[in-house]
């Protein structure tokens, strides 16, 4: 038991190193992405349950520590508007300052699409009122153009290809490939999941673009280094099970 909590603690620990230099960038959002993927690590890893209620628990310190305790004693971790887009999306309707703005525009965008989309009479996306729609908020141009049918489009896509990275997971000849394609899914899922969210306001706006579509070089050379290792993991799998299958007889 006292070895799996010290490999708990070090798995944590080597995240926490990469995800505290994004997060001083300022980059809330990506940083939030490392742990999604530990998270997803120490699942398939097998860790105990019990562990990641003590995780939690640790998680919420931090939450209390950095939101309520830092700035009783003058240290700000997160910076003003942080805030203010944490306090937009709890209270969307009432904030109508330029941090609610954005959110508000693309959930307008997204509703205007109704089920077929508005095409080139797009409005909110084509003349600008929703701002950098090309970036972390593409999904609102697809909402509003192709409304419901294209986005539901979209998402079917999306889960085609989590359902091919947990197919990665389930075939990987190994622990090590099995956790590469676990993180990679946990990584693409999470994503999806928080960019879609603050599109249409259940999730606050943290700056996490939307795989393969949001504007952005490094973000899609990323995406596709991380679907490359995945159809490796999934290559070798399916080589061994091969190689197996041959031995005994069939």
């Amino acid at each position: 038991m006292l070895q799996e909590w010290r490999t708990t603690v070090r798995t944590v620990a080597l995240a926490a190193l990469p995800a505290a230099m994004v997060l001083v960038q300022p980059d809330l959002g990506s940083s939030m992405v490392y742990g999604a993927i530990v998270v997803a690590l120490l699942f398939v890893a097998g860790v105990p349950g019990r562990y990641f209620a003590a995780l939690g628990g640790m998680l919420a310190l931090l939450i209390v520590g950095v939101l309520v305790l830092a700035p009783m004693t003058g240290h700000e971790v997160l910076h003003g508007y942080q805030k203010d887009r944490l306090t937009a999306f709890l209270h969307p309707n009432a904030n109508n300052s330029d941090i609610a703005y954005q959110q508000t525009q693309s959930r307008v965008a997204i509703g205007s699409g109704e089920k077929t989309g508005r095409g080139d009479r797009a409005t909110q996306t084509g003349y600008n009122f929703l701002p950098e729609h090309h970036t972390d908020f593409i999904f609102s141009v697809v909402g509003e153009r192709w409304g419901f049918m294209g986005a539901a489009l979209v998402l079917s896509l999306y889960s085609l290809l989590i359902w091919r990275g947990l197919r990665a997971l389930t075939m990987a000849k190994n622990l090590y490939g099995a956790l590469i394609a676990g993180g990679i899914t946990a990584m693409l899922l999470f994503q999806v999941f928080v960019n879609v969210g603050m599109t249409v306001g259940i999730m606050p706006i943290t700056g996490i673009p939307l795989p393969l579509m949001s504007y952005g070089g490094s973000s899609v050379i990323t995406t596709f280094l991380a679907i490359g290792l995945l159809q490796s993991v999934y290559a070798q799998g399916r080589a061994s099970t091969a190689g197996k299958g041959r031995l005994l007889g069939f």
